[in-house]
């Protein structure tokens, strides 16, 4: 039972500086793979559709149902506001920018959202096409034309 103290101090193990080494280079690997991972992660959160992105999909189909059975469709002077007229004289629609919302008001009244968190917009005529662009808060910029048929008298 008893050992001499040759024997035990010949089977002591410890923790040597080449082990040391050796876990640090490990950490080191493992950290930089876990950094390449996470840009990874974010470059493709960025790739695809971002809130504005789907936000405005839902509004181009939402607006294309405003653009049928036109009689006029104007666009005034400062490309701020754009009046749909229909058939019937009390049926009118305006689309203009209030705040950071695109709304709509018909006849003259209510306000209904149809875009929110734009910075700027401007529309145009076309002939037969009205072209709608957007600017959003955070400096995404879209543009659809939209084909208006309009049945003038």
């Amino acid at each position: 039972m008893h050992q001499s103290r040759r024997v035990i101090v010949q089977n002591c193990q410890g923790y040597t500086l080449l082990e040391a080494l050796f876990s640090f280079t490990v950490f080191v690997l493992l950290s930089q793979i876990l950094i390449l991972v996470f840009l990874w992660i974010q470059n493709m959160n960025t790739s695809f559709f971002s809130n504005e992105e789907a936000a405005w999909e839902l509004f181009v189909q939402d607006i294309q149902y405003y653009f049928v059975n036109v009689e006029e469709l104007k666009v005034s002077n400062d490309t701020k506001t754009m009046e749909v007229f229909y058939a019937d004289p009390k049926a009118t629609k305006k689309i203009n920018r209030s705040g950071d919302a695109l709304r709509l008001l018909i006849n003259n009244q209510g306000n209904i959202p149809l875009l929110l968190g734009i910075k700027s917009v401007s529309f145009r005529k076309d002939g037969d096409f009205a072209i709608i662009s957007v600017i959003f808060q955070n400096g995404i910029e879209k543009e659809r034309g939209f084909f208006v048929q309009t049945t003038l008298k």
